[in-house]
Parts: C-alpha cells; structure tokens; sequence
C-alpha cells in the first residue's frame, strides 16, 4: 500500500497560534490535507498571484476522493501550488511507497502565510459549511462513524493515469517505471471516471488514518466523541441523522449518547 506521513503540532491544543513553525516528519510538509479541503472559493488565498503562478504537479490529475455505500462521491481538487510525490521508502517499516505533500511555491518550514488563517479565514471551506471535514469524520471514533454514516466512507488518493503527471510525481522514473510501479502493488485500484472533465483513468491509493495530520483549531477541533461534535455542530449533525433515521433521530443520538456516557465511567 501507497502512504504518506505528516505530522502538525504535536499538541492538539485547538487554540491556533500562526506564526509558530509546524513539525515535519520525514521531510514531509504537513499542510497536505488541507490543501485539498481547506483551500477557498477560486483559489483567492493566493491574491493575484494566482494568474502568475506556475501550476504544480498535483494540479495536472491528483484529486481527493470521497467514497462510501449509498453515499454520493465527493471530489476534492488540490491547490494549484501543491506539489505530489511518491517516494521509495528505504525502511523495513510500512509500504515501499510514500506520498509526499507539499507546498509548491512556499518554504517547508513554517505554514504559508497566506495560508496561516485557514480553516478558520471567513470564506474557507469551513465557513462555508458549518461541519468538520471529510478527514475528521474520518479518523474520527468508532460510535460517531456508526452514528452520523452508518455506513463506511473511504478517503482515496485519485492519480490520474497520464505521462504528463507520471512523469513529474516520481522523480528518477518515467511515466511507464511510474505506471508500473503502481500496478505492483496489489492494494492500488485502477478505476474510469468522469469528475467534470473528459473520461479518465485514475489509481487509487487508500488515505490512512492518522491523528497526527489533522489540522484543529476553535472552528474545527478534533473529533473526541459524540457529545462534544453535537455540541460543536449540532445542526449539521442533526441534519445527517434525520436523513439515516427519519422521526427516530432523536431516540437514535440519545442511545448513542448514553452507550457513551456508559463507557466512559465504565472505563
């Protein structure tokens, strides 16, 4: 299997202080994540620029892929300055490969600055809608994926299979070593989609899970349990269950608040 490794703060404090550096691990920049989920409408975080700057790597086919049972899939573009790489992984721990994500146009050690307000900037995706996003869901714990989803949701690195990015993602190989490389391994799926473009064939490279990359501040704190994300999101959670469970919805979080609470002095 394909991964990537990034690391934020190690506190998950949720008040956000900008200017303070944020930790790497392996090298790796750890803004990825919201690169793809936290970025504004048209790009504006990157001012007038952005009709200057060079497209990176990631912009020519890597998107973030959405997925679950009876869900409808939700694709998520890249920054126009996020670069994506592979890289053989020289250790015996993990995959062969990692995923490397990082700023384009930026140095690695510190968060961009025009980036440094985000998700908590007025017209970030945060704003926009009041709820945590798709990654927090994500690793989010077990009682609370049970209740909001009921059903599993898969995040997918999507790339799309053409030389002109094959060639830019790996770096010392050609599009077809690159090609190869990822039919090598067996946890890579190739799928045929249409995401508002012409139909494209994409690999696709399973998301883990990791506490460590999610990006928390007062607007988005890390998911802890369901009482604090409905006290947190209440209308957007209310929403989803009403969906699930109809006129039930409420005897339906009650359970699950008091299977929660049971737990905990249990424990």
């Amino acid at each position: 299997m394909i991964r990537w490794y990034m690391n934020m703060n190690t506190g998950m404090a949720t008040n956000m202080n900008t200017n303070k550096p944020i930790s790497l691990t392996n090298d790796i920049c750890a803004d990825g994540i919201c690169c793809f989920m936290s970025i504004p409408r048209n790009q504006s975080h990157l001012g007038i620029k952005r009709f200057f700057l060079k497209r990176r790597n990631a912009a020519y086919g890597i998107k973030l892929l959405y997925t679950g049972i009876h869900t409808k899939d939700i694709v998520y573009n890249p920054c126009r300055c996020l670069n994506f790489y592979l890289k053989e992984n020289t250790t015996s721990i993990g995959s062969p490969i990692q995923v490397v994500l990082r700023c384009g146009i930026f140095g690695k050690r510190c968060r961009p600055y025009t980036c440094k307000e985000f998700p908590d900037k007025s017209d970030s995706f945060m704003y926009d809608i009041h709820a945590p996003c798709a990654y927090n869901d994500y690793i989010a714990p077990k009682n609370y994926i049970e209740l909001k989803h009921k059903d599993v949701f898969r995040l997918f690195y999507a790339i799309k299979d053409h030389d002109k990015l094959l060639k830019k993602i790996f770096p010392g190989h050609t599009p077809e070593e690159t090609r190869n490389r990822l039919r090598q391994d067996n946890s890579v799926v190739k799928i045929s989609a249409i995401w508002k473009e012409k139909p494209s064939e994409y690999f696709l490279l399973e998301v883990p899970r990791a506490e460590s990359v999610l990006y928390v501040s007062d607007v988005h704190p890390k998911i802890k349990n369901v009482i604090q994300a409905y006290n947190q999101w209440q209308g957007h959670i209310e929403s989803w269950l009403e969906k699930h469970y109809g006129k039930k919805w409420q005897e339906r979080l009650n359970r699950s608040l008091e299977q929660e609470k049971a737990k905990t002095s249990n424990n």
